[in-house]
């Protein structure tokens, strides 16, 4: 129900208001968030492939995701490529840009969703390959720069937002896209013997990965609130913590079925729980900021 009001309003404002579209599109700040469009799409493809409904529209959602991503990923990097006034690292670069990294890896997944329908299907197992490996490209790269702005650029409890938790949500849905990838089980473009030994431990590094962040964003969301005495407040943002933490769940316990690696599902049980208890919180502070709008008024 929400995939539709959520087009539907998009492309009202695209139509009402595109100078304002594109004045955020070239954004450096609010440009990222444009990519959440091909994660939406892929992401309803893959729920309904889950429960098995509407299979017919599979393709359709892939063709819709692929398409979104060429257009807005290209526009948005054309535009920050050609613009020229640039901020810096310190206020240019954050977590959202690793949205690039999501809404690639979300091609991927769902790939690995409608290859079946066609029979094992070699061109679109060599898309979910080539868009599994474009992700984590474009998180190496981007990551090196997180790093580089996070040790040696001055930062401050503020800077600490909540996207930022995006640093291990993208290598989160690449490691359960490489599990999708492996548990596939097709010789993919082509490999033959080694493809799976590879796909293995490339998903091995991307899960390490992914569980590497955990303990430091968890350190720094302490640090914020509990040391420096910053206090929580609800905004949208939260959410950019809820999907990281889900994502991280069903990854492990993907990974853990492709590894055969069966004790690694208990850690994914008790992180669902800590993600469902994040969801909890946020839903609730979206309902009180709502009543207090509501009373505002």
């Amino acid at each position: 129900m929400a995939y539709p009001a959520l087009l539907a309003i998009t492309l009202c404002r695209l139509l009402r208001y595109p100078r304002a579209v594109h004045a955020d599109i070239v954004d450096h700040g609010r440009g990222p968030g444009f990519l959440t469009l091909v994660a939406a799409t892929a992401v309803l493809g893959s729920q309904l492939s889950t429960y098995h409904v509407l299979p017919q529209a599979l393709p359709w959602l892939l063709g819709l995701a692929a398409g979104l991503w060429l257009v807005v990923a290209y526009t948005f990097l054309a535009a920050m490529t050609i613009v020229q006034r640039k901020p810096g690292l310190h206020t240019g670069l954050n977590g959202t840009w690793l949205l690039l990294v999501v809404a690639t890896e979300s091609i991927a997944v769902l790939a690995t969703a409608v290859s079946p329908i066609y029979g094992a299907s070699v061109p679109l197992d060599l898309l979910a390959l080539a868009a599994w490996l474009l992700g984590g490209s474009l998180y190496m790269m981007l990551i090196t720069l997180i790093f580089y702005r996070w040790c040696f650029v001055p930062m401050t409890a503020a800077d600490l937002t909540e996207p930022w938790w995006i640093n291990m949500g993208a290598m989160a849905v690449t490691t359960f896209a490489g599990g999708r990838l492996i548990l596939a089980g097709h010789d993919l473009a082509g490999w033959r013997g080694d493809g799976q030994l590879v796909l293995q431990v490339l998903t091995t590094a991307c899960w390490v990965m992914t569980t590497f962040w955990i303990p430091l964003l968890a350190a720094l969301f302490v640090e914020k609130h509990a040391i420096v005495g910053d206090p929580i407040r609800y905004t949208a943002a939260e959410w950019s913590v809820v999907f990281p933490l889900g994502m991280y769940s069903a990854a492990t316990y993907t990974y853990a079925d492709a590894a055969h690696l069966p004790f690694l599902v208990n850690v994914a049980r008790i992180t669902i729980l800590i993600a469902f208890a994040t969801w909890l919180l946020a839903s609730v502070g979206l309902l009180r900021s709502a009543l207090r709008s509501v009373k505002r008024k």
